[in-house]
């Protein structure tokens, strides 16, 4: 009888079994769902592995069938909400239309149109941009510190005190403001100066300005009729008035636009401080909160 040869091969054994409770790990002997991969192969022998281990598993729950990237007890089909830094989803693109998608699909669409690259949803008809509401622009600074401005010259309001910047988009040195994104924007300005005598007919012009161009994109302007003298009874004194006003526009702003606000004024001969609290820490200085700009994104 010939006698035949058998080999033999033998594999390394890289995947575990328990059995009894029909679970099989691979990396670990401790699976601790129906089936667990330990992909640092840093599980404990026994217990509860720690989260820090968890973060690079995958468990799939042998109750539920979840599956858990990183998660011990998944609460939802896949569930990724590890204690990892790298907690996201990376999707893709599909020339799928969305019917055959189907609803509930999600793709990453990189075609730039019309608003560019975005995440959309198939309804199972029309793919639909996932819309992500960007943080408004809002700001609120004030004067402190005093400036003067000088007769019959614009000149840019500087060195502003920030109150708030919801979205970093202004420069309270320079005092420019620069549009986040393509929309509309509505700048208040209130002003006041320290007293003088004013000149008949003289005013106060509030520029929005854009420093990159030269241009005066609005301007506000409030006047002096009449002159600051004292009447007879108090011998014709002449008298010295504190001017101030506000102003309010509302412009249409490309995206990086750039506005500043300049005062203009021929109240008098002279250069006219501002009116600034020499207390700022104490709102109930007299002298404190007359000029302020606040800028609101719509």
């Amino acid at each position: 009888m010939k006698k035949e040869k058998y080999k033999i091969l033998i594999l390394p054994l890289c995947f575990f079994i328990n059995i009894f409770n029909a679970q099989i790990g691979i990396g670990t002997g401790n699976p601790q769902g129906m089936f667990h991969v330990d992909g640092a192969k840093d599980n404990p022998t026994s217990g509860t592995p720690t989260p820090a281990q968890l973060s690079n598993d995958i468990v799939i729950d042998k109750v539920t069938g979840f599956i858990g990237a990183g998660v011990l007890t998944p609460q939802v089909q896949l569930d990724m909400r590890s204690t990892a830094n790298e907690n996201s989803l990376g999707i893709g693109t599909t020339s799928m239309l969305a019917n055959a998608a189907g609803a509930g699909a999600v793709r990453y669409d990189v075609n730039n149109t019309p608003v560019g690259a975005k995440i959309e949803v198939s309804d199972g008809t029309v793919w639909h941009k996932a819309y992500v509401a960007p943080q408004k622009a809002v700001v609120v600074v004030r004067k402190i510190v005093s400036q003067s401005i000088p007769t019959a010259s614009a000149t840019t309001i500087i060195n502003w005190n920030e109150v708030r910047d919801m979205s970093n988009s202004f420069n309270p040195s320079s005092g420019e403001f620069t549009a986040p994104r393509n929309g509309t924007y509505t700048f208040l300005l209130t002003f006041n100066f320290n007293g003088t005598v004013i000149t008949d007919g003289s005013r106060v012009e509030s520029q929005f300005y854009n420093p990159a161009t030269s241009t005066v994109l609005a301007s506000v302007y409030k006047t002096f009729g009449q002159s600051m003298t004292g009447s007879s009874d108090d011998a014709n004194a002449t008298r010295s008035t504190q001017a101030g006003g506000s102003s309010t526009v509302t412009l249409t702003l490309d995206a990086g636009t750039r506005v500043s606000v300049r005062l203009y004024q021929n109240l008098a001969s002279s250069a006219i401080p501002l009116r600034v609290t020499t207390d700022p820490l104490n709102p109930a200085n007299p002298d404190d909160g007359f000029n302020n700009l606040t800028v609101i994104e719509h």
